[in-house]
């Protein structure tokens, strides 16, 4: 049985493959959740590959291999991933910061750190009362249905994006190396399936995201575009962004090693 790490965000739609009626030949079971949760589960081997945190390949590359040609990266805007405020950038001390997303939090800190050269205090976001008061790292559909409450929201994908000319990669279709030679049968066919919905979803997006969106959240019409701004390949330039937050992570010491990016080769 193959053990896949889902995380049940509008942003994955394309990678979902029973929306897309495609059924693998193989037994398979989800394990859904926050990729903070995901990264955990894979780094404790409890499941085989996940849509993972482009920083949890980084710090574990050693234990990890990619998938190629996939991830959820952004070109400027993601609309998705984003610090809301009711002051303004120069004027925040401190960012509530979501646990949700390991790689966000570092892209923030980056942003401060590096870009801004400014010196901030960070705190856990507990609980979303009172959320207008404060400085939030939001991601995913918290995201989005929380942005109308803020006068300010500041897109961590558009500035990095500003600063680097790079788009910024979020997530990875990571797996544990030493799962590869013993299930490599099902994760090819898995990596072909995923390409497969990939194709057919974004192809008929209408249609795909009229059955999935919950309408209360969002609208279609802004599901559709979302999705459409979004960039789901992994190309020369993604890896290039990838070794350059690296290189970044380095300089304000998260990580001490410089990480090798290893694509299987289907």
């Amino acid at each position: 049985m193959l053990k896949i790490g889902w995380i049940d965000f509008l942003n994955t739609l394309p990678f979902n493959f029973e929306i897309a009626g495609i059924k693998p030949e193989f037994e398979y079971k989800l394990y859904k959740g926050v990729p903070v949760k995901l990264n955990k589960l894979l780094r404790n081997k409890e499941i085989d590959i996940a849509i993972a945190s482009s920083a949890e390949y980084i710090e574990n590359f050693q234990d990890y291999l990619i998938l190629p040609n996939l991830s959820i990266s952004a070109t400027n805007k993601v609309h998705s991933v984003a610090i809301f405020s009711n002051k303004q950038l120069s004027d925040i001390k401190e960012v509530y910061l979501s646990k949700a997303s390991k790689t966000s939090r570092y892209l923030t800190k980056i942003i401060f750190d590096i870009f801004l050269k400014k010196e901030i205090s960070y705190k856990e976001l507990e609980n979303y009362q009172d959320i207008e008061k404060k400085s939030v790292l939001l991601i995913g559909d918290n995201a989005i249905f929380f942005s109308d409450r803020f006068k300010y929201v500041y897109d961590l994908s558009e500035i990095w994006y500003k600063n680097t000319g790079l788009p910024f990669v979020f997530a990875l279709w990571i797996l544990n190396k030493e799962i590869f030679y013993k299930k490599e049968r099902q994760l090819r066919q898995f990596y072909n399936i995923l390409m497969e919905s990939k194709e057919k979803i974004l192809k008929n997006l209408p249609n795909f995201v009229k059955n999935f969106v919950k309408t209360e959240k969002f609208s279609r019409e802004f599901a559709t575009e979302y999705i459409k701004n979004l960039d789901y390949n992994l190309t020369e330039k993604h890896i290039q962004s990838l070794k350059l937050f690296s290189k970044y992570l380095q300089d304000v010491k998260i990580i001490k090693k410089e990480p090798k990016f290893n694509l299987l080769n289907f």
